[in-house]
């Protein structure tokens, strides 16, 4: 399936060259003057990316990524803008926008950039949504009591309180945060909770998948670059742990790195300070680090795979994400019966109940997606079943 474009510019020219050239790249392409005419697509349409100008006539880019973060806080919000608003986007890429292309700008830097948000997204949609709310209206909520408890923390077992206890030690911590296990467990979130429960919540929670941005290009998304850098560098870019500022920057994938990247943010780590590419100015490291890796990156050090110091550095505080496979206990109890609860909620209908058969069936599954292909498989079951109650039968093979 296609992604799905969505652009609002009020430069006519522009808007249909945009239009033109990302339906030639094989994209889905909606595009509109303004956000006025837009927003009903958004309400609508089962849009993947936003592209729009940051200055408009009827709204500002700001309003439209204001918007998007409210109602739809995944979806990437690209910012087209003039070389004079600069400082405005790189206060929208604060604020949560994606990334920002300034015009006149090349085609292939908006491709790398859409390709970018892409794998953001489809990193993002192998855990389950963001969404906490049950028809009952009861809320999960943090043990702070202030908002909702991420899905990966509930559970009553050994392994679900002793995940909690790491979580809380990290919140009250300021040294970098390493979680380690297989995709779909839900380490997006928890990054998130650590940071709202820190005392960092009040400043930028920035977020970058490594493994999604080329080898070449990751000191540059890192460390930012300098004005005249390279033959396609025509202005000065920040980078993620300049934006990130005095608060979190979320590195997903951090054994993607290359060595170079490796090398480059052990040093910055270590002097709290880097300069961008092509720069010679230093820039305060003030960002805290939480990073996540499927792999072991300690066995990827102790092979010469990984920079160790940086390990070292990385890894003050472990935090190891199990499996579903060990965490049956938890499967019936709490994420069997909230996802049920969901995806009832998400349909329209009374809740929907779950027979013994059943049950045991989903227990005895691996779930290899884990949490994400949980709740996908939960979803497809309710979406089939009569009577109000899922039987084994509602489950198909492979999901």
């Amino acid at each position: 399936m296609r992604d799905q474009i969505l652009i609002i510019d009020d430069e006519p020219n522009l808007r249909t060259i945009l239009h033109e050239t990302l339906t030639r790249q094989g994209y889905d392409v909606l595009s509109f003057a303004g956000w006025d005419e837009a927003k009903p697509a958004l309400q609508t349409e089962s849009i993947d990316v936003v592209i729009t100008d940051l200055q408009m006539p009827d709204a500002s880019g700001m309003d439209v990524l204001a918007y998007c973060k409210r109602y739809a806080p995944d979806l990437p919000v690209i910012l087209i803008t003039a070389y004079g608003t600069i400082e405005r986007a790189v206060a929208a890429m604060r604020e949560g926008a994606f990334d920002f292309v300034l015009k006149p700008f090349q085609n292939e830097e908006l491709f790398r950039i859409l390709r970018k948000a892409s794998e953001s997204r489809i990193r993002r949609n192998r855990e389950p949504g963001s969404g906490l709310m049950g028809k009952s209206g009861a809320e999960w909520m943090s043990a702070s009591g202030v908002g909702p408890v991420p899905i990966p923390l509930f559970g009553k077992s050994p392994e679900a309180a002793s995940l909690r206890a790491e979580v809380e030690r990290a919140s009250r911590s300021e040294a970098p945060v390493l979680m380690t296990g297989p995709a779909g467990t839900g380490a997006r979130s928890l990054a998130h909770e650590i940071h709202r429960k820190s005392v960092r919540a009040r400043e930028p929670f920035l977020q970058l998948n490594c493994a999604a941005v080329p080898a070449v290009f990751q000191p540059t998304e890192l460390f930012g670059v300098e004005k005249g850098a390279g033959p396609m560098h025509w202005f000065s870019k920040p980078g993620a742990l300049e934006l990130a500022q005095t608060g979190t920057l979320f590195l997903e994938e951090v054994d993607a790195l290359s060595v170079e990247a490796q090398n480059q943010l052990f040093t910055a780590l270590e002097n709290e300070s880097f300069v961008r590419v092509g720069g010679v100015r230093g820039i305060p490291a003030g960002a805290r680090i939480i990073a996540t890796s499927v792999r072991d990156v300690g066995v990827l050090a102790r092979d010469g795979a990984f920079h160790v110091e940086l390990f070292y550095k990385l890894s003050a505080l472990p935090v190891l994400l199990k499996p579903l496979k060990d965490r049956k206990d938890d499967l019936r109890t709490d994420f069997i019966p909230y996802f049920l609860e969901r995806a009832s909620c998400k349909r329209g209908i009374p809740a929907v109940a779950c027979s013994e058969d059943a049950m045991s069936w989903l227990l005895a599954q691996e779930w290899p997606g884990n949490l994400g292909e949980l709740e996908r498989a939960i979803q497809q079951a309710v979406g089939r079943c009569e009577g109000g109650v899922i039987e084994r039968t509602d489950f198909r093979e492979g999901r």
